[in-house]
């Protein structure tokens, strides 16, 4: 089983494999995307989730704050999809 990942203004989409982390399934593919530690400590990578449901596994409140949260910001390193998402990458 698998989730559908799609990129807002963007054609992309991607399957992520049921509770396979999204970071780690772009970068198998091949798809840049901002990324440094990987373990949920940096923000490096985080996006917004416009449409769908994730589970984040544990994460610094330094790489992603509650009110952050709040307002639908994730961190693709410690992202499980849900559901089929939809997500913003933002400007680097």
């Amino acid at each position: 089983m698998s989730h559908i990942l799609k990129f807002e203004d963007s054609d992309l989409t991607v399957h992520i494999p049921f509770g396979e982390l999204l970071l780690s399934t772009l970068l198998r593919h091949g798809i840049i995307f901002p990324y440094a530690c990987q373990s949920g400590m940096c923000g490096t990578c985080k996006c917004q989730l416009i449409k769908g449901r994730v589970d984040l596994d544990i994460y610094s409140d330094a790489a992603l704050t509650a009110d952050e949260f709040q307002q639908g910001f994730i961190l693709a390193c410690r992202a499980r999809l849900l559901s089929d998402v939809t997500i913003r990458k933002l400007d680097s």
